[in-house]
Parts: structure tokens; sequence; C-alpha cells
């Protein structure tokens, strides 16, 4: 097997640490031919499963037994992963097609025994922002900060559109984690403007989902477009420039005020009362 980069090291021992403390066992895991190569980390946990080898990525949706019971005893729910899995699938095409922002290859999406499997070229190069030497980060940071504003944010920018929701319009509105509970079922409506005032928005561009060269700093790879969408421009929080989980909710907390007054719901506060210039991240 050809050697493995520090990014995949690190994958496979993160893997290795989560089995060996949560053991799941995998009854339906997806198969692979020769040509997507030696298989490196399996990573099964009750909201998602992962898989990787030297070629492909591939996501599966958990099945319910593998959910589990929340402390009430009640059937537990991962909110909207197999339609947040469908969603990746039409991001990662639809941003390929019309930008030159850098993310994963688009291989597969299918269903089997009523799980939804997305799979993709792996991304072996580079590292997590979030794993660059700790005195490093900073200047790592502010080199992903000017290439976001520069080049990738701009890009995402120019898509617009007068409806808010995925590139698949067939799909329901799936907005940011922040705006959703760990037993969200809610159904969001389809807001829609006389104008194209919305853009495509990542959503969560954290530190975990910007893939670096640890050298320059070079921005190789944008992951994760599970709630990627179109949204406010202002949707997309700075989350790369949070120092840890702590500042990172902080900011969404904050934001949250604001952005859910973006949709028409009993009580809400309504549309301008709140404003992202009213908040102080």
């Amino acid at each position: 097997m050809e050697p493995v980069s520090r990014h995949l090291q690190t994958i496979k021992q993160n893997a290795e640490d989560f089995q060996s403390r949560f053991p799941l066992v995998d009854r339906f895991r997806p198969s692979f031919a020769p040509a997507h190569g030696a298989e490196i980390a399996t990573l099964i946990s009750p909201t998602i499963s992962y898989y990787y080898t030297t070629k492909v990525f591939v996501k599966r949706q958990p099945h319910q037994d593998e959910l589990g019971l929340d402390v009430y005893g009640n059937p537990m729910i991962n909110p909207y992963i197999a339609d947040r899995l469908r969603n990746e699938a039409a991001a990662l095409q639809f941003i390929a097609k019309h930008t030159t922002i850098p993310v994963p290859e688009f291989l597969d999406l299918w269903e089997d025994n009523g799980l939804v499997y997305l799979k993709t070229a792996l991304v072996g190069n580079g590292v997590e922002l979030q794993h660059v030497d700790e005195t490093l980060l900073s200047t790592a940071t502010k080199s992903v900060t000017a290439q976001l504003e520069s080049d990738i944010l701009p890009q995402l920018r120019r898509l617009r559109r007068n409806f808010m929701g995925s590139p698949n319009p067939e799909l329901p509105v799936i907005p940011p984690r922040r705006l959703w509970d760990w037993k969200e079922k809610r159904v969001w409506p389809l807001m829609t403007k006389d104008t194209d005032e919305y853009v495509f928005c990542h959503t969560d561009l954290d530190r975990q989902n910007i893939l670096v060269d640890p050298n320059t700093f070079k921005i190789l790879c944008i992951l994760d477009w599970e709630t990627a969408g179109f949204f406010p421009q202002e949707w997309d929080l700075p989350y790369w420039t949070a120092n840890g989980p702590r500042e990172k909710h902080q900011m969404s907390m904050e934001a949250k005020r604001w952005e859910i007054t973006s949709f028409d719901f009993p009580g809400t506060i309504p549309n301008g009362a709140l404003s992202p210039a009213s908040i102080q991240v």
C-alpha cells in the first residue's frame, strides 16, 4: 500500500480511537471494488458512518437500530440526515460546474436497505486547518481568511437565486445546524424574494472543513457541504476564526437570533427587528 498522508493518518487514528471506545457492529457496509484502493479507516457512529480507502470516501446514513434511544427511551433522531447527504451530492456537482472552488469530486449517490450513501473521491492531501501546528495557526488562519475573502466567498456570492434552499429545488430547505435542535423535525418554509437576493453559502466553514497545505497554507479543498444552499450571504459565518468550540457556539447563538427571523414561523420576531449589524460577533 502506498504511503498514507498526514491527513489520512489522523483520520485513521481518530477512527480507531472512536471504535475502541464505542464499538458498533456494521451491518450496512458498502462494497468496494479493487479500483477504490486499500481500505484505510472505518468509523461507525450512532449519527453517521464514514468509510475511507486510498481512493474514495463514503458517508452512510445511520440505521434506526444504530441511532438507539435517547435518555427518555424514545428513538433518537439525526435531523434531515438522508436529505443532507442528497443535498451534499447536489452541492458538490453544482460547485464543481459553476466555480473553481476545490471540492471533493462527486462519484455516486445511492440507497440500500433504506439508507442513503454518498461516495466522493478521497481528498488525502493537506491537513485540516484545525490540525495546523499551534505555533503556526494564527498565520495559517490569516492566510485562509485572505483566500476565502478574495476568491472563494466572492465566487459563492456570484451564484444567486430568489428562493432559499438546495441547488436541487426538489429537495427540502435545510438551514444551518445552528438553527435546529437534536430532535428537529419541522419543515422549513421555502422563502422567496422578488429579486435574486439569496447567494450560495457553505454555512459551516469550520477549521475542520478546510484542508490546507501544511507549508504554504493554500486552501486545497473545502469539505462537508451537507447544509449548503442559497441563503442570505451573512449566513456564512467566519467559523474558521473561532478558537475552539466555545467561540464557535457563541458565534452561532448570536447569529441565530437574527437568522431565525428569515423564516415565517408563528411567534418569530418580524424581519428587520434584528439584523447582522446589531449582533456583536
